[in-house]
């Protein structure tokens, strides 16, 4: 492999730019008599009309009871806090972004990493999770990267067995479905984000999804301070209720998901079969039964068949005004916040993190963009061939 950059792949191109994410929100005139009618009332927050509105909404699209959050990185905390997770190990991925194992610690307790199971589906491999349960382990946090479901059959299983909560991270996955039913009432609780980045965004949200109504009127009490009697709060909470413009924005939002959802696995359906053509790329894949909603599309590159690595392509094809990310890189387990555990050997996670870019992936993403992505990757590898055969 050639560390050198040819010339010709670093030559700017006039197209306008792909860049990793573009939301997409609905016109404010199909919500601004509503805000308004908000504003004058001056109930714009603590649980008013349209965010009752939509946590109704949403718990009849998920089929799962659903309380709505300012943001997913809170509901994730309360989430924790009303499973019972206030100290112990919980078991969670490092191959996640930062916010999984920030929440954990936020709640007291210490996440232990474990490996994933390979560089395509790239979900938390269960059996090392049961290989490093201990008698301090009290849950198991799994993260539905890029929108990808967690195995969450194998792991339930392992919690039930070992006595253990089963949460899941599931952020980025909001309309993504397992065996053709969406994905929200699959563990002891969920998560999901509704961050401007995400598929379903709300510009900033989140929720928590629960069958357990113990645990969730916990969560609920915990959104607003931990009152639960009036004034009264049995215990510390916080602040973590949804404005209503965020609420009404979801509601719009809903009215066009499914489609946005259907445009985002075609958008990765096309771009997988061309990126197959090109030698060095290992494209991430759904496992059997699973429908992502592809929040990203992950490519694993092979430096020595592709014939560059993976910063040098990320580099490249920003030149082509295709802009990647290389998510989620550095691991957690790398990170100085858990330099304790940056020995742990988890060697496919590793294998992944330092050679993952993620590509664009929007809810209206035309095949023409989708084409224009695979282009400019083929270009960048005919480039650096060409480049080879010339010092040959």
């Amino acid at each position: 492999m050639s560390d050198a950059v040819p010339c010709e792949v670093l030559t700017p191109r006039a197209e306008s730019p792909l860049h990793i994410v573009r939301p997409r929100f609905p016109r404010t005139e199909q919500f601004l008599a509503a805000f308004e009618r908000a504003l004058e009332t001056g109930q714009v927050t603590n649980n008013s009309r349209w965010v009752v509105e939509f946590e109704a909404r949403l718990s009849e699209y998920l089929g799962v009871p659903t309380l709505v959050f300012c943001n997913g990185q809170i509901g994730m905390m309360a989430m924790l806090r009303a499973a019972g997770i206030a100290g112990g190990e919980v078991i969670v991925p490092s191959f996640t972004f930062s916010a999984t194992p920030h929440a954990i610690r936020w709640v007291g307790a210490e996440p232990v990493f474990a490996d994933i199971v390979d560089d395509m589906t790239m979900r938390l491999d269960p059996d090392d999770v049961e290989r490093r349960i201990t008698d301090r382990t009290v849950a198991i946090l799994a993260v539905d990267v890029y929108g990808v479901a967690s195995d969450y059959a194998s792991l339930a299983r392992i919690a039930r067995r070992n006595k253990l909560k089963f949460l899941v991270d599931s952020a980025p996955s909001f309309g993504t479905r397992v065996d053709g039913r969406l994905v929200g009432g699959c563990a002891d609780a969920q998560m999901f984000s509704f961050h401007a980045t995400k598929a379903f965004a709300t510009m900033e949200g989140g929720c928590v999804c629960s069958h357990d109504p113990e645990l969730l009127a916990r969560v609920k009490a915990m959104r607003n301070f931990g009152q639960v009697d009036g004034a009264d709060c049995h215990e510390a909470g916080l602040n973590g209720k949804m404005l209503e413009i965020s609420a009404l924005i979801g509601l719009e939002q809903l009215k066009t998901f499914e489609l946005a959802v259907a445009t985002r696995r075609r958008a990765v359906e096309r771009m997988r079969i061309g990126l197959s053509r090109i030698p060095g790329l290992r494209v991430g894949r759904e496992p059997a039964g699973v429908q992502a909603n592809w929040l990203y599309l992950p490519v694993v590159v092979d430096a020595d068949d592709f014939g560059l690595d993976r910063e040098a392509l990320a580099s490249a094809l920003e030149t082509h005004n295709v802009f990647v990310r290389k998510y989620y890189s550095p691991p957690c387990h790398h990170m100085t916040a858990y330099s304790a555990q940056r020995e742990v050997k988890l060697d496919v996670t590793e294998r992944v993190a330092y050679n993952v870019i993620a590509l664009p992936v929007y809810n209206d993403m035309t095949d023409e963009e989708c084409d224009r992505i695979v282009a400019a990757i083929q270009r960048v590898r005919q480039s650096v061939q060409d480049h080879k055969h010339i010092e040959a």
